[in-house]
């Protein structure tokens, strides 16, 4: 299944008569299964491929599908349906409630499924457990460490079972040891569940780890 697909994608900001182009006429597939990294520089164009890639923002030019379905057309509102039923997101800032526990945090994500209480439990303990975070249930996000809360962001990316994960820069925040952990756990759930991952970074040791890296410079992709 073709995952992601951008054709001939441009995106280009305005500010009165200045206008930056921030992607140039980008061509990319995405396969299922996929674990794939964006790398480059700041300012190459990473966080603006994901925020396209996730319909967070729409394209000055060009088509994008996701799971061979045209985005072209949709309504702010089948948007955020299909996002929600069809992707997870993992920050770089984490973006979870800081006074919610680690439990409530990924359950938020299921509340506007239709799921039952008892099934909503269950998932939340499941996804706790696979990203080792079962005896920190209870602990509010302010209370847990960097590499805690991404995993509870993580846990909270893949409880709706999501078929894509965008990650923009999902290490950028965590030293090198609690990062290089990160990654092998997205690695684990790539593999174990078949999720395709796509995912930003300008570290070269995360870099290393994916199957496909590709490359931006200056909004398009290197040869």
């Amino acid at each position: 299944m073709n995952v992601i697909g951008l054709e001939e994608v441009s995106k280009i900001y305005r500010n009165g008569r200045t206008a930056l182009t921030a992607l140039d006429k980008v061509n990319l597939r995405i396969e299922a299964g996929e674990f794939t990294c964006i790398a480059g520089p700041s300012g190459s164009g990473k966080s603006t491929l994901l925020h396209l890639a996730g319909i967070l923002d729409t394209p000055t030019s060009g088509t994008i599908s996701l799971l061979d379905r045209p985005c072209a057309g949709f309504s702010r509102t089948e948007a955020a349906l299909f996002r929600r039923h069809h992707l997870g997101f993992v920050f770089q800032t984490f973006n979870l409630v800081p006074v919610l526990t680690a439990v409530e945090n990924i359950e938020y994500a299921l509340m506007l499924h239709e799921l039952s209480g008892s099934e909503r439990q269950k998932r939340v303990t499941e996804v706790l457990e696979e990203v080792g975070l079962a005896d920190w249930r209870n602990h509010r996000a302010a209370d847990l460490s960097g590499g805690q809360q991404q995993r509870v962001a993580i846990a909270r990316a893949i409880v709706g079972r999501p078929p894509l994960i965008l990650a923009d820069e999902p290490t950028g925040s965590l030293d090198s040891a609690t990062g290089a952990g990160i990654i092998d756990l997205l690695r684990a759930i790539n593999q174990r569940q078949g999720t395709t991952f796509l995912f930003s970074s300008h570290d070269v040791r995360v870099i290393e780890r994916a199957d496909r890296v590709i490359r931006l410079v200056d909004g398009g992709i290197a040869p």
